[in-house]
């Protein structure tokens, strides 16, 4: 029947799945740095994923983390405090995210692992904040918001990856004052 499966060993080889990601990005990693980096023999790895993307996938999804809608009472307020959610620092999740960049293209698991970590807590979390100021009357229309949902971490990639200029308060009130809130309150966005 074998010995019972180790939980701490697959926490230590996500865990070193996850650093290696940060440091060496997805195409320089491999099975065997990661069971080294988690003092085990890769024997072990393979034992509990096929391959690296298999491993990579699981590792994602260990950084979910969710964002609660959150209901100050006015649109501004919910959507001032979810971008505060978001722009939290996590230095690992952010790095093990820019070191993806190339296998996101690649591969359908991974882009989903992705989605299920980053994309979908922040859809749920905008979904929930349009609904209650549809309901307190603030906007005409709860959904068929994705593009506009889809503005602020577009802007935010932009931002970062391609000016190279850091995220900050005056950066997310303009963004919020100036383009969200008019684009949801817009009188021809009710339909």
């Amino acid at each position: 029947m074998g010995r019972p499966r180790d939980d701490r060993l697959d926490s230590a080889l996500l865990r070193a799945a996850q650093e290696l990601l940060a440091e060496v990005g997805y195409d320089r990693l491999s099975m065997e740095a990661v069971a080294a980096r988690a003092g085990a023999g890769k024997a072990a790895a393979y034992r509990r994923w096929k391959g690296k993307a298999e491993l990579v996938v699981d590792a994602v999804r260990t950084l979910e983390w969710k964002a609660e809608a959150p209901d100050t009472g006015t649109l501004r307020g919910d959507l001032l405090a979810l971008a505060r959610v978001f722009l939290e620092r996590n230095t690992l999740r952010d790095e093990v995210l820019a070191g993806m960049a190339t296998a996101v293209a690649k591969d359908a698991a991974i882009r989903a692992a992705i989605a299920q970590v980053i994309d979908q807590p922040r859809h749920d979390a905008f979904a929930a904040i349009l609904a209650n100021a549809h309901r307190r009357g603030e906007i005409a229309r709860a959904d068929g918001w994705e593009y506009v949902r889809d503005i602020f971490p577009a802007m935010m990639f932009h931002r970062v990856a391609v000016l190279g200029r850091p995220l900050d308060e005056d950066f997310v009130l303009h963004l919020i004052d100036d383009i969200t809130i008019p684009l949801l309150t817009l009188p021809s966005a009710s339909g």
